[in-house]
């Protein structure tokens, strides 16, 4: 319609220019479009000098307003890119000495947001940021109290009635409390992501496969493995085409290790062999820790599929290539996670429960804390059937079940 005004002005039709202005004014008002009333207002500008009957003041007020109001706009996504990019360096690189000072430093950069940290948009898309420095640090219980604060704010209510980022805040809620084994706290969130995404097929697109990957994890822990299968199974066969590359491969990485667990190598071995692009591709675009997960998944497959010496290679391969992360304290059970798998490789027939138990007591492991996250329960349960000669998923759940005890 603002094209049709245009037209009417080229022809020198300014009343019904204006007319056709008024009318999507009102709606960029609602819409809080500030970039389309900008238009707007310089078309009607253009009309002014011909069409005396308005008073110049109040556009001459609202075109400094909106421009004011957009170029706040502009700096809130500038700034969250810059944070963004820097923390995606980081993660590309396995770094973790991240400090929440960048982020200041980040908005001091920019006039119209720098003095303005509380602005609600501002601080959501800060708190995206601090989701990714504390899930690298693992700080997932701190995470959780500012979370559980800020969705109780008023700020955030209001933020509320914008059903994109009610969902993104009901997301991020409900990732968290799975991080902390939370279920009911993050499937309460999942009920109300569930009615955002079932009431605008937008919002459906953008989380189907976020709410997928959460819905189906936390299936598997209640004892329902099938389910959590087949809820990223149907997933990808509906959705593949029309949800982000970064989720299709969540979804597919997600999927093989839940087939491991259920005793099913083939399949898992072939979704990870349909992943072809580079470690290099991978590295950039989902980071170096799902890189990680990933060839760690694919070794133990191998080896269910008694390729002993191609997972002992790869095996080795990570000791060469992630050396300088295992020195992390984030990622130092990797080190003795790889070393129980050598050992299993190298004496297959002669391990047993009590030499785990003994490299447990040798490395003071502390379950408790090191599964906070409930991923690297999967790995730990694997590792534990081999030793035990028991079943993984029966495992998984006694070992998922203690965890809830203490």
């Amino acid at each position: 319609m603002v094209l049709v005004a245009k037209y009417f002005i080229d022809f020198k039709k300014y009343v019904a220019a204006w007319e056709v202005l008024e009318k999507e004014e009102k709606s960029a008002n609602k819409n809080k479009n500030y970039l389309l009333n900008l238009r707007i207002q310089r078309l009607k500008l253009d009309i002014l000098p011909y069409y005396p009957l308005v008073d110049f003041e109040p556009i001459k007020n609202k075109i400094i307003s909106l421009q004011k109001q957009q170029a706040k706009m502009d700096e809130f996504q500038l700034c969250f890119i810059q944070i963004k990019n820097i923390f995606r360096s980081k993660l590309e690189k396995g770094e973790v000495n991240i400090s929440s000072v960048i982020i200041n430093e980040a908005i001091q950069q920019y006039d119209f947001i720098k003095d303005e940290i509380d602005q609600p948009e501002l601080r959501l898309k800060v708190m995206e940021i601090l989701r990714a420095e504390y899930a690298i640090q693992k700080k997932y219980h701190s995470l959780a109290k500012i979370f559980k604060d800020y969705y109780k704010q008023e700020s955030v209510t209001s933020l509320g009635k914008d059903k994109e980022t009610q969902a993104n805040i009901e997301y991020i809620m409900a990732y968290t409390f799975l991080e902390l084994r939370n279920f009911s706290d993050s499937q309460r969130h999942l009920v109300f992501l569930k009615k955002l995404m079932d009431a605008e097929e937008r919002i459906l697109l953008n989380y189907i496969g976020r709410y997928i990957a959460i819905e189906s994890f936390i299936r598997v822990f209640e004892n329902k493995m099938q389910q959590g299968i087949d809820l990223i199974e149907n997933t990808l066969t509906k959705f593949r085409l029309k949800i982000s590359n970064r989720e299709q491969l969540n979804l597919s990485l997600n999927l093989a290790a839940f087939h491991t667990v259920n005793k099913e190598p083939k399949k898992a071995l072939k979704i990870i062999n349909s992943m072809v692009e580079s470690d290099s591709f991978y590295q950039k675009n989902m980071g170096r820790e799902w890189l990680l997960r990933k060839e760690m998944i694919k070794a133990i497959v191998l080896l269910e599929r008694e390729h002993a010496n191609m997972s002992l290679k790869m095996i080795h391969n990570m000791e060469k290539n992630y050396r300088d992360l295992f020195d992390k304290n984030q990622y130092g059970m990797v080190r003795h996670f790889i070393k129980t798998i050598k050992m299993y490789i190298n004496n297959p027939h002669e391990v047993k429960n009590s030499t785990l138990h003994q490299i447990e007591k040798d490395i003071k492991l502390n379950k408790t804390k090191v599964f906070k996250d409930p991923r690297l329960i999967i790995f730990y349960s694997w590792i534990k059937s081999k030793y035990s000669k028991k079943d993984v998923y029966d495992i998984l759940l006694d070992e998922f079940e203690k965890l809830n005890e203490t």
